[in-house]
Formats: structure tokens, C-alpha cells, sequence
């Protein structure tokens, strides 16, 4: 059996495109990041990530390293980086070329998503922190612990208010709205 990433065309189901991409006990949790004609992939369990030029047939590995090993929550991209964790600390990849920009431990197995250039993260033992997205490190500019247990689910932003779920369901809101 080969495992591959496919794209293909939603109103027929037309493939694309496809490349190898095997993975250790066959998850790919992660979603890919189209940014023009590259994708970024990214798997757990030690595989690592890389950036594919889907432009050209076949598809041509622009690089591979296990710099960025998504595994289970999505990178963000913002500006020709890609942020996001890492098997478990946060980190900061440049797109184009897979070098690392800076790693930093708070997260743990926890999640991020974007808005406005902010990152905002939900540590794996439930601690929200947002910061500026910036390659230059990671500096918070507010954290607070929201929840407890085990918190891999990512944030969610939606009208001023972000919502975080940890693994027992339990769900909290915050309100950043400055209202």
C-alpha cells in the first residue's frame, strides 16, 4: 500500500496532483498548507515536514527535515513562516527553507491558531497565551491558566471571544473583546 498526498478537483473528484508521503503507523493528522504552488506537510511520531513545489509534474521536494513534526494540530503561516508545535514545544520554521527561527518549550503538546498577526496558544495543560507572530521569538503579551487536563484542541477566536476545550469536553470562554 503506498500513502501519498492527493489533491483533487472538488466538482469531480480530477487528481491533481500527488506525492509520497509515508508516515509511521499511517497518520497524517495534520493539515497540508498550500501557500502559490508549494505545500507544506507535516506528520508526528518523529517524521517531520516539508515543502513540495506542486507546480511542476511530477510534484518536486523543495526540502524535508523533521524541524516541524506536526503532530496532530496544523501550523499557521504568516509572512513566509510557518508556526506552530512540534512534537511538543513551539516553534517557528521558515517556509521556503525548513531553518529554524526559534523554539520555545511553554506549549507541550498544545495548539495555536492566527489572527490579526497574533498567536494564540493553548498549552497542553491548559494555559492561553497570545503574543506577536514574529520570527525574531516567541514573547507573550498575556497568558492566563483557563482549564485543566489535557488540552490539544485548538483555539478558537469567533466575534471576541475565544473558546478552549480540553480532552474531557469541558469548554471555557474568554472574552478579549475589550468591551
Amino acid at each position: 500500500v503506498k500513502q501519498d498526498v492527493v489533491a483533487v478537483q472538488v466538482k469531480d473528484g480530477k487528481e491533481l496532483w500527488r506525492f509520497p508521503w509515508k508516515t509511521q503507523y499511517d497518520i497524517n493528522a495534520a493539515d497540508p498548507i498550500l501557500s502559490g504552488s508549494k505545500v507544506f506537510i507535516s506528520s508526528g511520531y518523529n517524521h517531520g515536514g516539508g515543502v513540495f513545489d506542486v507546480g511542476s509534474q511530477p510534484p518536486k521536494l523543495v526540502w524535508e527535515n523533521k524541524n516541524l513534526r506536526n503532530h496532530f494540530n496544523s501550523c499557521v503561516l504568516l509572512d513566509g513562516h510557518l508556526y506552530g508545535v512540534d512534537e511538543n514545544q513551539l516553534r517557528c520554521v521558515v517556509f521556503n527553507t525548513g531553518e529554524v527561527k526559534w523554539t520555545d518549550k511553554v506549549s507541550g503538546k498544545g495548539s495555536l491558531m492566527l489572527a490579526d498577526g497574533k498567536l494564540i496558544v493553548l498549552t497542553e495543560k491548559g494555559e492561553l497565551l497570545v503574543a506577536a507572530a514574529s520570527p525574531d521569538g516567541f514573547k507573550p503579551t498575556s497568558r492566563g491558566q483557563v482549564l485543566g487536563g489535557k488540552c490539544w484542541t485548538a483555539p478558537v477566536l469567533a466575534n471576541g471571544k475565544i473558546y478552549c476545550r480540553n480532552a474531557a469536553g469541558d469548554v471555557v470562554c474568554v472574552d478579549v473583546s475589550g468591551k
